[in-house]
């Protein structure tokens, strides 16, 4: 026990270690309650409470030890037991005091191996287990301290993790948010270069001014010398636009209002170019009135609107030469058939004169078909200025098959030169119809001078003509003219009525187009299909006229 305290002679007899270990067994065993059911108790609990038991079974050997050498026991292994036992846990470090007491009771007082205590050995016994409860309690309050200390320490590590998580996760969205803006302003500043469009604010009356980079471009000034000021902006517009430009600001700010006005950029040696200062109003008690506004470059789209007036203007004359010379095409096409027709009844009419003896009679009926021919030419001309003057066809009622007669006989020349068999198959009653003679009367020499032209160069076949008149269904009279010649393609037949469409190497393409017209107008129908054997059937079909319309 403590060196200090005297003690009894204790009985010298040897004390193995087996036999002290042993008696410390059975006493602690002796104390302790029995042990449970394993499965009850927890591994650490059985390890926390096993190493109390160790330790006071380690505190005895080292004290026996010490005994053995220097013949004076020493409390310092217990309290070393205790206080280990009790940084483990209190129960623990209870137990080690408990099983401390009974083992120096058992071995060191007297009477010795007895649980049983002398009162001269009272004090001293007392004061070691006193000693021992305030190791057990000072370590036990410390290892509180330390756990809640731990315990501070991880609940403050934790918010500071915590809160550095949260402040990183801020700083990422930071640098998103920022990388997001610079990328927006990037798509901003590109979109304005590409649109030519600028943006600006004006303080008032402070007059102070701010603008976007694609402003300095458009005004043609260098970002990195000059400042943005109001009245540099003013001083870059042409001189006759200032004062307005200065009028739709005022107006727009006594109506609170939008504004927009147009204005002329002059750059010093520069190209003059063309802009809309379009812009809002905003009201703020602290910052006064604020403009807030775009400039629109408008060079290239008044280039193109120039272009496209100048192209205009190009494409009304190119159709108006268009429509003059359509029509000076069908004027030569109308004035050339009764002049084909003069040209072959004048050679008829010398031929006849020159024959030996001369055959007067052919000589006067080509001369009067001459004549004829350069009256049906006076009427061409009649029809045509007619049209221009935006006179009424002279409709009246006529017979079909009069005006096919009439026209074999104006072709009859044509037909015998080429050596062409001309036939007719007519109705047996008159066809009455109304229409413009001259008119019907040129649709279908068009009609006959087509066919005797597609059989030109036709050497295997008969050179056939046929003229057929007839009534359909007793409302309507159609005419065919039928050939023998090349005939047409399916192609050809859905574009033979377009102007300026020909088949032939010399033609014009403006016969066909006009006969359409001309039919149409008396409410009529012209088509064509391919013959059955070959050439092609062309026709018109009228509304046969009735006592009504008579």
């Amino acid at each position: 026990m403590p060196s200090d305290v005297a003690k009894p002679h204790k009985p010298s007899r040897p004390t193995p270690w087996v036999e002290i270990a042993e008696r410390a067994r059975s006493v602690a065993g002796g104390m302790l309650p029995q042990p449970v059911s394993p499965g009850r108790i927890l591994p650490r609990a059985v390890a926390r409470y096993g190493l109390a038991i160790a330790s006071v079974a380690a505190a005895t050997m080292a004290m026996v030890e010490v005994e053995n050498l220097a013949e004076k026991p020493l409390a310092f292994p217990f309290y070393a037991a205790v206080v280990v036992s009790a940084w483990i846990g209190t129960g623990p470090g209870f137990l080690a005091v408990i099983l401390s007491a009974i083992v120096v009771e058992y071995f060191w007082a007297a009477p010795f191996y007895s649980l049983q205590v002398q009162v001269k050995e009272l004090p001293w016994f007392l004061s070691f287990v006193v000693c021992t409860m305030m190791a057990c309690a000072w370590t036990s309050q410390r290892r509180r301290a330390q756990q809640a200390l731990a315990a501070t320490v991880e609940q403050r590590t934790g918010d500071l993790l915590r809160t550095n998580s949260a402040l990183q996760v801020e700083i990422a969205e930071r640098e998103a948010a920022e990388k997001e803006l610079r990328r927006s302003e990037t798509l901003l500043a590109q979109g304005q270069k590409l649109s030519r469009t600028a943006s600006w604010t004006l303080q008032l009356p402070t007059g102070d001014m701010q603008w976007s980079a694609q402003l300095f471009d458009i005004l043609g000034l260098d970002r990195d010398i000059e400042a943005p000021s109001y009245r540099l902006f003013t001083e870059r517009m042409h001189p006759d636009d200032r004062p307005r430009f200065a009028q739709a600001v005022e107006r727009a700010i006594e109506e609170n209002n939008d504004f927009s006005c147009e204005a002329r950029i002059v750059i010093p040696g520069g190209p003059t170019k063309y802009v809309q200062a379009i812009g809002e109003i905003r009201h703020g008690a602290a910052r006064g009135v604020e403009l807030i506004g775009t400039v629109i470059d408008l060079t290239e789209r008044k280039r193109t609107e120039r272009a496209l007036r100048d192209a205009e203007s190009e494409l009304a004359r190119t159709l108006r030469l268009a429509t003059v010379a359509e029509l000076a095409a069908a004027i030569a096409h109308e004035i050339n058939q009764p002049l084909a027709a003069i040209t072959a009844n004048g050679s008829a009419c010398l031929r006849s004169l020159a024959h030996r003896p001369p055959m007067l009679d052919n000589a006067r009926e080509a001369a009067d078909c001459v004549v004829a021919d350069g009256h049906r030419a006076g009427e061409v001309i009649a029809r045509i200025r007619a049209l221009f003057n935006k006179e009424e066809p002279n409709q009246r009622l006529l017979d079909l098959n009069d005006i096919v007669r009439h026209v074999l006989d104006l072709s009859r020349g044509a037909i015998d030169q080429q050596r062409v068999v001309a036939r007719t198959e007519l109705a047996a009653s008159p066809l009455s119809v109304m229409a413009d003679p001259v008119q019907l009367q040129q649709v279908l020499v068009n009609l006959v001078t087509n066919a005797l032209e597609a059989m030109s160069g036709i050497t295997d076949r008969p050179r056939q003509l046929t003229i057929r008149s007839e009534v359909e269904q007793g409302a309507a009279v159609v005419l065919t003219v039928e050939d023998s010649g090349r005939g047409l393609d399916p192609e050809q037949i859905s574009r033979i009525f377009d102007s300026f469409y020909t088949t032939k190497p010399d033609g014009i393409g403006v016969g066909l187009a006009i006969s359409r017209s001309i039919i149409e107008a008396h409410g009529g129908v012209l088509w064509a299909s391919p013959g059955m054997f070959c050439g092609a059937k062309v026709g018109f079909t009228l509304p046969l006229a009735t006592a009504g319309r008579e």
